[in-house]
């Protein structure tokens, strides 16, 4: 019997133990005054994966030069991945080049507008709000489509209307816009 009680004894001393070790860092461990040879986790080495980087974006006030020097900036990416280069205008051929496409599309430039598209919970609202201006100003017009445009009739109603549709834009998505550093 007395072998029982120190087995049991025994067995409850090895038993809080155990638990003490495996419960959270001990009281000393806690105070930042006390030095220790931990250290923090070494930081990852990776570039961050093209997929999370956004795309850079062509503001209201910039044109087809700043455009042309991100796309650019993306043909060199895919030159540098083994896409064949090709004349300056041309587009380059990116069949059978899948890996290197992924890794430089981040850099492929958007415009302002297709960032609003991708981004603003409210774009539908301020693109009927633009038709309206439109309309006001004699074009015909309507909201619809996947993804969600400005519809005009024919390719020479749009371009009649193109100068009025970026001032009605611009009112439309004034609020918006500021967040363009230069709109």
């Amino acid at each position: 019997m007395r072998t029982t009680i120190i087995r049991a004894v025994a067995g409850s001393v090895l038993t809080v133990a155990v638990l003490t070790g495996c419960s959270g860092p001990a009281a000393d461990e806690q105070r930042p005054d006390i030095a220790t040879l931990r250290t923090a986790e070494p930081a990852s080495a990776a570039p961050p994966s093209p997929a999370g980087r956004e795309r850079p974006v062509i503001r209201p006030d910039e044109g087809r030069e700043e455009f042309d020097r991100y796309v650019a900036v993306w043909q060199e990416c895919l030159f540098g991945r083994g896409v064949p280069r090709v004349p300056k205008g041309d587009k380059p051929q990116l069949d059978g080049h899948e890996t290197a496409t992924a890794e430089c599309e981040h850099l492929y430039p958007e415009n302002w507008m297709e960032r609003e598209a991708r981004t603003n919970p409210e774009y539908t609202d301020r693109l009927r709000d633009t038709a309206k201006c439109l309309k006001a100003k004699g074009h015909e017009v309507t909201v619809g489509g996947d993804p969600v445009a400005l519809m005009y009739g024919d390719n020479t109603s749009a371009n009649k209307a193109y100068d009025d549709e970026q001032e009605c834009q611009r009112t439309a998505f004034r609020e918006d816009i500021k967040k363009y550093d230069g709109g």
